[in-house]
C-alpha cells in the first residue's frame, strides 16, 4: 500500500497527506482518459504546440513556488530546483516547435510494387507513466510532453513522496488549455499497476526507477502485450586519462557527484583515474568533498541538501560502512549528521573491490568512489566491468582521443569532458541493467506510435 505524503526531508515532519486511488476507481479513470484521447489524437499539431508553449510560460512564472515544493518533498536545494523547472519549460518549447517535422509522414518513394508508400506515425492511445522522485518535474516532462504532442493520453503515477508536485504538473497543463482527461495525475498504489496495464485501452508504459520496479512492471507489460520504455539505474564511469589542472577537474567531478545528494541515475559513480595523476586527484577530491556545504534546501549557502528519505539516507550510510569492513578506504564523510532531517556527510572512498557490492551495484547517494588504473587499457576494462550501461564520460586534453576511447565504453550515452547532460535535443537512455528505449528528441516521439505502413496502387488490376 503506497502512502502519498509530503514528508519534509529537511525536518522529518509529515506536512501533507493524500488519499490513494482505490482499485475500483481505476476503470473510470481509464474511461475518461480513453475518451479524451479519442478527440485529442485528432487535435491539430499547431493547437497542441500552442498549449505546450502556454504551459512553458506558466511553468516559468511559477519557478520559485515549484522549486520550493520539491525542496520540501525530496530535499532539492532551491538553485538546483529552479534549474530543473527551467529545463521543463525549455523541453515544452522544444517539443512544441520541433515535433511537427518528426511526425510528418515518412515517404518511401523508392518502394517497389505500388504508386505510393509511406509510414504514418499514429498515436497508440492511453499510456501509463511511473516516475521517480529525484527529478519530480523533469522526469514527467521527458515522457509526457512528447507523447502529448503525438496525441497519446497520459496516466501519471509519480513517486509517493512527491504528491504535490505531481498534481501541480497536471494543473499547469490544464491551465494552459489541455482538455481534462488527456493528462491525469493518479495516486496509484504500486500494487495496482497491473489493474491499469491489463486494460486493453492502455497501450504501454514508461518507467524510470529501480531495477526491481522495472523488472516487475515489465513482466506485467509482457503478460498483456504492452509497449514499454525502462530507464533504470547506473554505475556510471567517469574516466580521467589526463589533465592540465587536476585540482579543477577533481572539483568538477565531485560537484557532479554530490549534485542532488548523489541521487541521480546518471551521476558518475565510479571515478577511474590513471595512475600518473591518481594520488593528486584523490588528494584534491578529498578537499572538494570536505568543502561541500550540507544544509537545508532553502539555505542559499547549501551545496547539498538532505537525502530524500530516512530509509534512503540510512541505506547509503550502511552500505558505505559495509564497504569499509570489506576493505575499502574511507577518507572522509559517509556518516549521519546529528540534526533533524535526513542529512549525511558526503563520502570519499578508494580501494574498492570492483567485485564488491559498491563495485557492482549502484549507490544512490553522495559517495565519491575512486579507482586506480595503471594505464588506459585497464581504465577501459574497469569502465566496462559492469552490468549497467547508462552514461559514461572520458576526461582528457585530447578530445579526439577521448572520443575514440568513449566509443569503446558500453553505454547508451558516452561523453567527452562533460557528464550528466540531458536535453530534449538528443536521446537519453541505456542498455543492459540500465534499461531500454529512449527519451528526448525524435526518439521520444516515436517510442509510443503506431508506425503504420500505407501503400497505394492507382490501378485495381
Amino acid at each position: 500500500m503506497s502512502t502519498f505524503a509530503v514528508t519534509n526531508p529537511n525536518t522529518g515532519v509529515v506536512e501533507e497527506t493524500f488519499d490513494s486511488l482505490s482499485t475500483d476507481q481505476i476503470p473510470g479513470i481509464i474511461d475518461r482518459a480513453h475518451q479524451a484521447h479519442e478527440s485529442w489524437k485528432d487535435t491539430p499539431l499547431a493547437e497542441k504546440a500552442a498549449i505546450l508553449e502556454k504551459f512553458a510560460d506558466i511553468v516559468e512564472s511559477r519557478t520559485d513556488e515549484l522549486a520550493d515544493i520539491i525542496g520540501r518533498e525530496m530535499g532539492k536545494p532551491l538553485k538546483q530546483g529552479k534549474s530543473e523547472v527551467t529545463k521543463v519549460a525549455f523541453t515544452a518549447r522544444w517539443f512544441a516547435q520541433n515535433s511537427a517535422k518528426f511526425l510528418e509522414n515518412t515517404d518511401l518513394s523508392e518502394a517497389q510494387g505500388a504508386d505510393q508508400t509511406y509510414v504514418k506515425h499514429d498515436p497508440l492511445g492511453v499510456l501509463l507513466g511511473i516516475m521517480p522522485w529525484n527529478f519530480p518535474y523533469n522526469q514527467i516532462a521527458r515522457f509526457a510532453l512528447p507523447n502529448l504532442m503525438v496525441g497519446n493520453a497520459i496516466l501519471m503515477k509519480q513517486a509517493s513522496i512527491c504528491p504535490k508536485s505531481s498534481q501541480a504538473f497536471q494543473d499547469m497543463l490544464e491551465d494552459a488549455g489541455l482538455p481534462q482527461g488527456v493528462y491525469t495525475n493518479i495516486y496509484l498504489d504500486s500494487g495496482d499497476a497491473e489493474e491499469v496495464l491489463k486494460d486493453f485501452r492502455v497501450k504501454g508504459f514508461s518507467l524510470t526507477g529501480s531495477e526491481g520496479a522495472g523488472a516487475s512492471v515489465a513482466a506485467i507489460a509482457a503478460k498483456y502485450f504492452k509497449r514499454s520504455v525502462l530507464e533504470l539505474g547506473g554505475n556510471d564511469p567517469l574516466v580521467v586519462l589526463d589533465s592540465d589542472d587536476v585540482p579543477a577537474l577533481a572539483q568538477k567531478a565531485v560537484t557532479l557527484r554530490v549534485a542532488n545528494a548523489g541521487q541521480v541515475c546518471t551521476s558518475p559513480k565510479r571515478f577511474i583515474v590513471v595512475e600518473d595523476i591518481y594520488d593528486e586527484f584523490v588528494a584534491e577530491a578529498k578537499k572538494a568533498v570536505e568543502n561541500v556545504t550540507v544544509g537545508n534546501y532553502d539555505d542559499p549557502n547549501t551545496d547539498m541538501g538532505p537525502l530524500s528519505s530516512e530509509g534512503a539516507r540510512d541505506e547509503v550510510v550502511e552500505r558505505i560502512a559495509q564497504a569499509v569492513k570489506d576493505g575499502a578506504t574511507l577518507h572522509t564523510g559517509g556518516k549521519k549528521l546529528d540534526r533533524d532531517g535526513w542529512f549525511m556527510s558526503p563520502a570519499l572512498l578508494t580501494d574498492i573491490d570492483p567485485k564488491s557490492d559498491l563495485g557492482c551495484n549502484e549507490l544512490f547517494g553522495p559517495a565519491v568512489m575512486i579507482y586506480k588504473a595503471k594505464d588506459e587499457d585497464e581504465a577501459l576494462r574497469l569502465a566496462n566491468d559492469t552490468q549497467y550501461g547508462l552514461m559514461a564520460s572520458v576526461w582528457t586534453n585530447n578530445p579526439e582521443h577521448g572520443r575514440e576511447f568513449a566509443e569503446k565504453i558500453n553505454a547508451g550515452m558516452t561523453f567527452v569532458n562533460t557528464h550528466m547532460d540531458s536535453s530534449p535535443e538528443f536521446p537519453f537512455g541505456g542498455i543492459n541493467r540500465s534499461g531500454y528505449g529512449r527519451e528526448n528528441a525524435q526518439w521520444a516521439l516515436q517510442q509510443f506510435t503506431n508506425e503504420r505502413t500505407v501503400r497505394v496502387r492507382n490501378q485495381q488490376l
